[in-house]
């Protein structure tokens, strides 16, 4: 993705206005940080590679702490995989004024931290990603960037996040808007009702414990198949009592839940979106770490981080040793990309073919 710089007058001089990218950071996360600092890595061609955000802590005199440097030396080295050439950092944090100079430490440590990636080209404080927030330009490097050709504003204020050019693409691209903050995340994903039958739920009767491929797995991918393709068509299935706990027996099932992982990438993912998320909110247990997994690796693919994390911290919540949640949140925290991870979609075309159902080919790539 590639975010356009505007320039404007300060006093007779034409300098770059960063506000285009900073208002453009929500989106690229898909929430609003708060108290976070955040890196943007780009490419020669300054396209955004790769995006990377962690939460900002302080000393008590206003100092990035010792733990903090070692998750800057391993983002560092991030960026380098993602082949940044050029990286840009913002802070966000209300705990002091944009022109403290506790971000001019913070920034310091950070360009030595990110030499591997190239250092920081520039860097930004701004108390939080609001409409009319004041920022402050900390940092800037030598080294020429075509994003910011001139000079930079000393300073300024934010324009409306929620109405970036690349927060109005997102929302086209997938039907989502921007939430707040990570809580809200978690907030969709929070239990309700297990079935619409609620005179008469017996809530997991039934459930099997999953296993070795059984006669009974194409039925089970089938089942759910079927209940994705209903929502495609606009006229999702009934969640009677006995249908979700139909539903939540397949997905304990490794080999229904595996070849169910590419479904993401074909033109029934903002269906298997809706499927999985209803599921992770209806079931306990094993199948709602199965649902949130398949929620999290939709997620993951479209490089939306944060809320693939989310999701798997609800999965590993439902089932702390469930494996797959464990590997793919492992796998996020270590910056793995989407891409390197699409051969889990693949594998999961063949295993449908070997149950009976044939998934449509992928429509999409993965992120990154």
């Amino acid at each position: 993705m590639k975010i356009t710089i505007t320039t404007r007058l300060e006093g007779s001089v034409t300098v770059a206005d960063p506000d285009p990218l900073l208002a453009a950071i929500p989106a690229l996360f898909g929430f609003v940080p708060e108290r976070s600092i955040i890196l943007m890595c780009f490419d020669a061609r300054s396209q955004v590679t790769a995006t990377m955000r962690h939460d900002l802590l302080w000393t008590r005199g206003g100092r990035p702490p010792a733990a903090l440097k070692k998750v800057f030396a391993q983002l560092g080295g991030l960026g380098a995989d993602y082949g940044a050439t050029n990286v840009i950092a913002v802070a966000v944090d209300d705990r002091f004024a944009p022109d403290h100079p506790a971000f001019t430490h913070l920034f310091r440590e950070l360009h030595r931290a990110l030499r591997p990636a190239g250092g920081v080209t520039a860097a930004f404080a701004v108390g939080d990603m609001s409409l009319g927030a004041q920022w402050r330009t900390v940092w800037r490097s030598a080294a020429p960037f075509s994003m910011f050709p001139i000079d930079i504003a000393e300073s300024g204020t934010l324009s409306d996040p929620q109405c970036s050019p690349v927060a109005l693409a997102k929302a086209v691209e997938h039907g989502r808007g921007i939430l707040r903050r990570r809580s809200e995340m978690a907030d969709l994903l929070a239990s309700t009702a297990h079935c619409d039958d609620v005179d008469e739920c017996r809530t997991g009767e039934g459930i099997g414990a999953g296993g070795p491929i059984e006669s009974t797995d194409a039925d089970r991918l089938a089942l759910v198949y079927e209940t994705v393709l209903a929502r495609t068509g606009g006229q999702p299935t009934p969640m009677a009592c006995r249908r979700v706990d139909e539903l939540a027996d397949a997905l304990t099932s490794v080999h229904v839940r595996d070849a169910l992982l590419g479904l993401c990438l074909t033109v029934h993912r903002h269906a298997a979106e809706e499927v999985w998320l209803d599921l992770t909110r209806r079931l306990a247990g094993t199948p709602r770490a199965a649902a949130a997994t398949l929620l999290g690796y939709l997620h993951y693919m479209e490089g939306s981080g944060a809320m693939a994390s989310v999701a798997f911290e609800v999965a590993l919540a439902a089932d702390p040793s469930y494996g797959l949640a464990n590997l793919l949140d492992t796998a996020l925290l270590n910056g793995m990309r989407p891409r390197d991870l699409d051969g889990l979609a693949d594998l999961s075309f063949d295993l449908a073919r070997r149950l009976g159902v044939q998934i449509p080919p992928a429509t999409y790539s993965a992120a990154g």
